[in-house]
């Protein structure tokens, strides 16, 4: 008589039927690979939420630390910038809302007293001095023209938002060579001389004052498969010490309108902004 298959299909597939005596084996616990099957795509893919336009990020050089925020909904941003170079020490705050930017700038220990003191008020070039101490001072916002703005100045303080990836990490991991890891660290070089982007987190200029044409680095992904840490050891140019240049990025999604600085605002004078492009 032939066997009705629905009837013995369950005792078939069980691993412990429930009419045996003999202990019951414990399969193997099945281990999951979660090696991409292409690091540097899923690097490419990791900066692709960064065009949103709408995330945070801190960084940190050997000589300047900074933090950020973009919500492009709104064309707006913040960046506050803290410099702890010997010859450029202060903090530079600036803020995009729309079409108007705003700067705030601290120089630390520009001391015009002596040129100052006992001076005719009257001396156009004194006056400039008194204006320029006064500016960089901190102690108010100026509201400037981005377009007056030239050289590093600009990099520093002009935003342009036709890109949501403010940070540049984009064109960075477009110059990636090699990658290796997992779905959450990847490790790998960059191609120096592929770098093309003059602004943001590490600039191509940044990168070829080294001399390099391959730097290492550490990428992180969070669960969604999104950048949360970029980290390149950079080796020393100039007076800038070698070290590891860290971006940070968080909050995705999460971001509020900029607002216009409030209290103590001017306009930028032209005595600033030939300061600034000087």
């Amino acid at each position: 008589m032939t066997r009705n298959r629905g009837i013995f299909l369950p005792v078939a597939l069980s691993p412990c039927p429930a009419w045996s005596d003999s202990p019951c084996p414990v399969a193997p616990a099945r281990t999951e690979d979660t090696t991409p099957a292409d690091p540097k795509a899923a690097l490419t893919g990791s900066v692709a939420a960064l065009q949103d336009g709408n995330f945070a990020f801190t960084a940190k050089t050997p000589g300047i630390d900074g933090t950020g925020a973009i919500h492009l909904p709104s064309k707006s941003a913040s960046l506050d910038f803290t410099s702890k170079t010997a010859d450029g020490e202060g903090a530079y705050q600036v803020r995009l809302v729309d079409s108007d930017s705003w700067v705030k700038i601290t120089v630390k220990d520009l001391d015009f007293g002596a040129a100052l003191q006992g001076a005719d008020p009257n001396d156009p070039q004194l006056k400039g001095l008194t204006m320029l101490s006064d500016m960089f001072s901190g102690k108010a916002w100026m509201h400037f023209d981005k377009n007056k703005v030239k050289g590093d100045a600009a990099k520093d303080l002009s935003l342009d938002l036709s890109d949501g990836d403010i940070t540049g990490v984009t064109d960075m991991l477009g110059a990636v060579a090699t990658a290796q890891g997992d779905e959450h660290t990847i490790t790998g070089t960059i191609d120096a001389t592929k770098v093309t982007s003059d602004d943001g987190f590490l600039s191509a200029d940044d990168i070829k004052s080294t001399g390099a044409t391959s730097v290492p680095f550490t990428a992180a992904l969070d669960d969604q498969g999104r950048l949360s840490s970029f980290e390149v050891d950079m080796p020393k140019s100039g007076d800038t010490p070698a070290g590891k240049w860290t971006l940070q990025i968080s909050g995705y999604g999460r971001q509020k309108a900029q607002e216009k600085p409030t209290g103590s605002v001017r306009e930028m004078p032209e005595q600033v902004y030939s300061s600034l492009n000087g």
